[in-house]
């Protein structure tokens, strides 16, 4: 258990002070003190809840070494009447030993949630070429706590692309452009979040000039010998009037015949055309007046 981003300090600190000091401690949040002895640690186990401190006070005439087990904190050498504090922001339990005296032992157990990490997407789907935003908190709500952000790509490993640093109340952001299905996962702390997918369209370009159409789709992959459906809004919906295969150059030039009157056309790319890791992709919308 990782003891978090915890405030330390050394002091030299009368035994008859030492009450006063304690008072000074953060609302909502309190301290216990552990007296070091030659002994060892008094009481030998602590309990206190997260955001609480702990302070060692060396309570004794030789030099002695606060380290946790787990190295999630260390404390300088302690001389005769010195302290030194660490502040639990995690759950769970950490067990210490006397640099000085290997044998003296104590444990400090947390009580409290465990870490939490939220993510979301702003969007489930993007269009070649565009972006989402992920966005999430932590649950110690604390500001420049750091979060880890991990990808993986459709046919691929995940791996660590980003890290972001949370602001007030613990909130963070990242800005991504995947160019296939990606899944995305934030970590802090001892805490995974739960997965979110954005899927890719492939971009599809459709364009007019005189009397010919032109069709493109666009992504990592190469869509020569695939086909797109040309549509046709009516009244009830789109209907699919053309199929169009696409050349080496994903690309098609090609005739439409169309009615008197205005006529709205667009492109679409099914699912099983789209290849692996993409989701079908739609055009733009052209309106067409044939007089």
């Amino acid at each position: 258990m990782q003891g978090g981003a915890g405030m330390k300090r050394l002091m030299m600190i009368p035994i008859a002070m030492l009450a006063a000091v304690l008072v000074a401690v953060a609302a909502g949040a309190s301290t216990q003190t552990v007296q070091v002895t030659k002994n060892g640690f008094t009481p030998q186990t602590a309990t206190v809840n997260t955001g609480d401190t702990v302070t060692w006070h060396n309570a004794d005439t030789a030099d002695h070494q606060v380290v946790a087990d787990d190295g999630s904190f260390a404390s300088p050498v302690l001389h005769a009447d010195q302290s030194y504090s660490h502040t639990f922001n995690s759950a769970g339990s950490v067990k210490y030993h006397d640099a000085f005296a290997k044998t003296h032992t104590g444990t400090i157990t947390v009580n409290g949630p465990a870490p939490a990490i939220t993510l979301s997407s702003s969007t489930s789907t993007v269009v070649y070429g565009g972006g989402a935003t992920l966005s999430g908190s932590v649950s110690s709500n604390l500001a420049s706590e750091p979060v880890m952000l991990t990808a993986q790509a459709a046919g691929k490993s995940a791996q660590s692309i980003d890290q972001a640093t949370t602001t007030s109340g613990g909130n963070y952001q990242f800005n991504v452009s995947p160019t296939i299905q990606t899944t995305y996962q934030t970590h802090w702390r001892t805490a995974d979040s739960q997965s979110v997918t954005v899927n890719v369209a492939p971009r599809i370009g459709f364009s007019r000039s005189g009397h010919l159409f032109i069709a493109k789709a666009t992504s990592d992959l190469s869509y020569g010998g695939h086909f797109v459906w040309v549509q046709r809004h009516y009244g009830f919906g789109w209907h699919s009037v053309k199929r169009v295969f696409l050349g080496a150059n994903s690309r098609a030039v090609f005739a439409l015949k169309t009615p008197r009157g205005r006529t709205m056309l667009r492109i679409v790319m099914p699912s099983g055309q789209a290849g692996v890791g993409y989701v079908a992709g739609v055009s733009r919308t052209i309106v067409v007046v044939h007089r």
